[in-house]
């Protein structure tokens, strides 16, 4: 029913008022208090310190609700539910019938609803004055949830933001937290697994791909503070990525936060989108401990169908055939010899399983403790961690051990100190990893002959325990390099900080920021003598027997940021919050590389005894400062506006930049943005549509940015270069670009939330629309200044797409509860415009990686084919051949591939080359079960991705056809004859027709659906003045996966950058594992 507010108040209406006026002065003492608003329901009286001092006004607003608390299921009624309005600031509880009565001032008030053992939920009043509200058991998902947003903790429902968050992380069984990220919000975000070894995590990227060659990962905010994600930093080691995010236990995450618009604060930082991570704290005196702990097994990564000894053999001699030795040279080398008593004979005929020299099972531990509690002076959070994990790549390993304190101390009345402090020691072993034909065993173990062994042989055959050199083939032993190598990473992170906080009034605060970190990382690396081939080295200085390297590297971050804030309810229907902020950061990076060669022994395995060496070294200093301004309205809980502006400097910027200002000699970046909701279930027309329990509409734009350069990209600098390892000169590094800026990024985004059929289904949909513009590039230097690039802007990219999630209550019965839920991405990324409309070509494991407008970023680049010339008939029809660097023609035979000759030409060059593949995928996600049956619970997680495109790198290697290293059991189909219908061509040495040059032959279709976790966990029914609470669990990882891709997993990224999406360079892939767990609360 809607209120008449136009009525003038009768005389029966007076003394109402003032009756509960005087009985308000009486029982608060309301004469002898100089400020304050008194509220009075029938349960509660509360003070509103919001409110500035006024007399106690009676409004006709002001009216009374009734309603009644039930179980969702049985219907019965919810005793002592606590009932609070948003805007009135009363309360009320559910008597034993469950009936409540409270006073609203709105039609569109909102009330909080809350009781032990459900849900929370939000009832909007919509001008009722009589509400039925079910409650759904906390075993269900929170629909109605709390996320840490930019200024702090935001409920959902009052977001103007697209805003994801979760404090359901689940089970700590994820090592890092992009991991956790990856299985509970792909879709959110689109993840990528890294690599198969422990704590990798994942490249994660945030509606689309918002740059082309710079960092294009989200920003990740811990506690408030922005940490380096270390993006361009490279590690000695091959497939290596220093991950800072496994520097954090999961049990200590309180909850984790995807901010994907309106992140206009952050300035110059925030193009990509943002990740909150907020650890835990204490919340109350009580003392409470939470014992986690887990274990398991992982299974040895899936092999490829790799040939056999004897199939090996057929196929190098097909292959030295197409040589100029003659088929008796061929006949009497060794390895083809099947004369028993040679003395040879022993070493060229065994069946070696290389997989059995290189992979383990691996096995994870990991235990953590944490404790909280306090008294009225300051509350605490402790926690104490380790973490170890035996790789399954034997003698790889990793070690963790981390520490956290959160206080939180109450000095005085408004004044708060908060202080944290957190370590983290990470200690790995590890071996190069990916396409490597010299030092990477996981690669070594495919490519390595089978009848080979691992051991060497007297010159009579008796086998010994030496460990064999690299054969003749030139391909190393991999179980050697495993024995012999000494490769470890060691990370040290200290972080420590404070935050005090004055509260100057009722609505004025202002607090500041203060956080220091130190990271530190330790590599050291050596290939030795045994087991690897002699290697040419650059520049023509020498032939390398052995290596060693050394790196160490030192970051430290110093960040600062003070902010006032205003919060403010005026007449209860309005209020305003506002946040005027500066935040400086300083950035100083500093590493020391070491390479050096040829010890002579491979008992030497330091830099100082190498014969050969070289050093070389980086000072970054990257400071910034950013001022910020943020206000929101929110009027009777129904309409909500948010507008913010950033100005940002930075050390990265040229002083001559043609956006943003100029002002203290030094170029500003200025980054608006404004944002509006509509929650229209708290309109009273919506008051008898019982079917839409909310319903809220989004919309927003704003401009945000990239700053990811080159420290000193603006300026002209030398480098010293070492020459024939005898003396030393500067070189010219860089030409400097006065007018150097950041990346922009426009963002418009329409969204929409619902929760409907009281509460069973809920579900968020978002249109976007980002267009970045002034894309970082390099460019070629004026014909003036010869050969070579320089940093510089221009450009335009744009991503346009749809983002829906979704959680349904399937069933809610009193043993048996079942939802799931779904997420589900898609964008459309097209470079709109290029500097002087130039094409890119970025050439990467063989790959070209084609950068034009009007193309998506990250476009295969190569060859179309139509299948293999069955018969040399065909191959002289279709006339088509290829032209040497000495100008003679070759013509393409029968077992040849069929490319595509788009020029038409008859001539199979570069400029035949088409787009062939898009690693940007159709769409992709996840979705999930969780069934609840008493005290156990089940849970299953798929994700997926459709569409996407996979540079098959490995298989190009090992299906090549051109050099005498094993390859898989495709190349049994290959070309032998006349009339042959086969897709694989002939083998011919080093591949002079290039038939395995990079065409559609390595593209496939890298679509996928993965079942990623099932969890079977059990609430033991125990409790006593000892244990509150104890839980066990069982899981398995990465179970299956539905693929038509011929590789070992689908879903690669090979690094963070945009360019490197979708190439799979023989990583390890993920394996199946499988953990028990236990949680216990003491």
């Amino acid at each position: 029913m809607k209120m008449n507010r136009d009525i003038k108040l009768t005389s029966t209406m007076r003394d109402h008022f003032l009756r509960k006026f005087l009985r308000l002065c009486f029982m608060a003492g309301i004469l002898a208090i100089p400020a304050g608003v008194f509220c009075q329901t029938d349960t509660k009286l509360e003070f509103n310190p919001l409110v500035p001092d006024q007399a106690l006004i009676a409004d006709p607003s002001v009216y009374m609700v009734k309603g009644f608390v039930r179980d969702a299921k049985t219907r019965q009624p919810v005793i002592a539910a606590q009932i609070r309005s948003r805007n009135h600031k009363s309360a009320a509880t559910t008597d034993e019938k469950g009936n409540f009565e409270i006073e609203v001032s709105s039609p569109g008030e909102i009330l909080i609803v809350n009781a032990f053992d459900y849900n929370l939920r939000e009832v909007s009043v919509r001008g009722r004055k009589t509400l039925e509200i079910d409650l759904y058991s906390d075993v269900y998902r929170d629909t109605y949830n709390e996320i840490e947003g930019i200024a702090g903790p935001l409920r959902t429902a009052y977001s103007v933001n697209s805003v994801t968050g979760t404090q359901d992380i689940g089970l700590p069984a994820f090592l890092s937290i992009d991991d956790a990220i990856q299985s509970r919000m792909n879709g959110d975000v689109r993840a990528m697994s890294r690599s198969g070894s422990s704590g990798m995590g994942a490249s994660l990227f945030i509606r689309g791909l918002n740059s082309v060659n710079m960092n294009a990962q989200p920003l990740f905010v811990v506690d408030g503070v922005i940490w380096n994600n270390f993006f361009d930093v490279q590690s000695v080691h091959d497939g290596f990525y220093n991950n800072p995010l496994n520097d954090i236990d999961m049990s200590d995450i309180e909850s984790i936060t995807i901010i994907k618009d309106g992140t206009s604060v952050y300035g110059s930082r925030g193009g990509n989108g943002i990740i909150v991570i907020k650890t835990k704290r204490g919340i109350d005196q009580a003392t409470k401990i939470v014992f986690n702990a887990f274990s398991g097994i992982t299974e040895k990564p899936s092999s490829l169908p790799m040939m056999n000894g004897d199939q090996l053999r057929i196929y190098t001699t097909d292959l030295l055939g197409t040589t100029n030795l003659t088929m008796e040279e061929i006949d009497g080398l060794p390895f083809l010899k099947d004369d028993p008593n040679s003395v040879t004979y022993n070493k060229y005929h065994n069946t070696t399983n290389w997989d059995n020299e290189v992979y383990q099972q691996g096995f994870t531990h990991s235990y953590n403790i944490g404790v909280s509690g306090g008294d009225d002076k300051a509350l605490y959070y402790f926690s104490l961690g380790y973490t170890g994990d035996k790789g399954f790549v034997k003698t790889n390993d990793l070690q963790r051990l981390n520490t956290r304190t959160n206080a939180d101390f109450f000095l005085t009345k408004g004044v708060k100190l908060g202080i944290y402090i957190g370590y983290t020691s990470l200690d790995r072993n590890l071996l190069d990893d990916g396409i490597n034909y010299y030092t990477s065993p996981t690669f070594l173990a495919m490519v390595k002959a089978p009848f080979l062994n691992p051991y060497s042989y007297t010159p009579t055959g008796t086998l010994t325990t030496d460990l064999e050199d690299a054969d003749e083939f030139d391909v190393g032993n991999p179980a050697a390099i495993i024995a012999n190598a000494l490769n470890t990473n060691k990370h040290y992170r200290l972080s420590l900080g404070f935050k005090p906080e004055f509260k100057l009034s009722p609505s004025l605060t202002l607090n500041t920021q203060f956080d220091y970190a130190v990271d530190k990382f330790k590599e050291t690396y050596y290939s030795p003598m045994i087991g690897v081939p002699d290697r040419v080295l650059s520049g023509d200085i020498g032939i390398s027997e052995n290596v060693f390297k050394s790196q160490i590297m030192r970051n430290i971050a110093i960040f600062d940021e003070t902010q006032l804030k205003f919060g403010r309810q005026i007449k209860e229907k309005h209020s305003i919050n506002a946040v005027a902020g500066i935040r400086y950061m300083s950035n100083y990076f500093e590493s020391d590389y070491g390479e050096g060669h040829n010890s002579g022994s491979d008992q030497k395995r330091n830099l100082a005894d190498q014969l050969i060496r070289k050093t070389s070294g980086e000072n970054n200093r990257i400071k910034s400062i950013s001022n910020y301004l943020s206000g929101d309205y929110n009027f009777d809980n129904r309409y909500f506006f948010s507008a913010a502006v950033a100005v940002d400097a930075s050390s990265r910027f040229g002083n001559e930049t043609l956006g943003g200002f100029r002002l203290f000699d030094h170029s500003w970046a200025v980054f608006p943005s404004a944002n509006a909701a509509w929650l229209i279930s708290s309109e009273p027309f919506m008051a008898n549509m019982n079917a839409i329990d909310w319903l809220k509409l989004r919309v927003g734009y704003g401009l945000s940015g990239n700053d990811d350069i080159h420290p000193y990209a603006w300026s002209a600098y030398f480098k010293s270069q070492r020459y024939m390892d005898r003396a030393n000169g500067l070189i010219l590094a860089n030409i400097g670009n006065a007018e150097i800026q950041w990346e922009t990024t426009a963002k418009a985004s329409l969204g929409m939330d619902a929760i409907l059929f009281n509460d069973r289904l809920a579900f968020t949909v978002d249109l976007y629309s980002n267009k970045t513009k002034d894309l970082l590039f390099l460019k070629p230097l004026p014909s003036v200044l010869g050969n070579g690039y320089y940093n510089g802007n221009g450009g335009e990219l744009s991503n346009k797409g749809i983002e829906f999630s979704t959680t349904l209550k399937l069933v809610n019965k009193n043993i048996f509860k079942w939802e799931a839920g779904a997420i589900i991405g898609h964008y459309r990324n097209k470079i709109e415009s290029l500097p002087d409309n130039v094409k890119t070509i970025t050439s990467l494991y063989g790959a070209d990686i084609l950068t034009s407008a009007g193309n998506p970023a990250g476009v295969f680049y190569g060859y179309k084919t139509l299948g293999v010339f069955t018969n040399e008939e065909a191959a002289s029809a279709a006339n088509l051949k290829m032209i040497d660097k000495d100008g003679i023609s070759h013509f393409f035979k029968a077992g040849d591939i069929h490319f595509d000759d788009s020029k038409t030409d008859g001539i199979i060059n570069e400029e035949d080359r088409q787009i062939i593949g898009d690693p940007n995928p159709d769409f992709y996600g996840s979705f999930n079960s969780k069934i609840d049956i008493r005290n156990f619970t089940l849970e299953m997680l798929f994700t997926y991705s459709y569409g996407n495109d996979v540079y098959n790198a490995l298989r190009a290697n090992l299906e090549a056809g051109s050099a005498p290293v094993n390859q898989t059991t495709a190349m049994l189909n290959r070309w032998f004859y006349e009339g042959q219908e086969t897709n694989q061509p002939r083998v011919t040495y080093t591949d002079p027709m290039g038939n395995s040059r990079f065409s559609d032959r390595w593209i496939e279709d890298g679509s996928y659906l993965r079942f990623k976790t099932l969890t079977v966990g059990y609430n033991i029914p125990i409790k006593n003045s000892v244990i509150e609470g104890l839980k066990v669990w069982v899981s398995a990882n990465n179970l299956f996966v539905l693929t038509n891709y011929l590789g070992r997993d689908p879903e690669v990224s090979v690094k963070n950058n945009v360019l490197y999406q979708g190439i799979d360079a023989g990583l390890l892939p993920v394996s199946r594992n499988y953990l028990i767990g236990i949680t216990m609360n003491l």
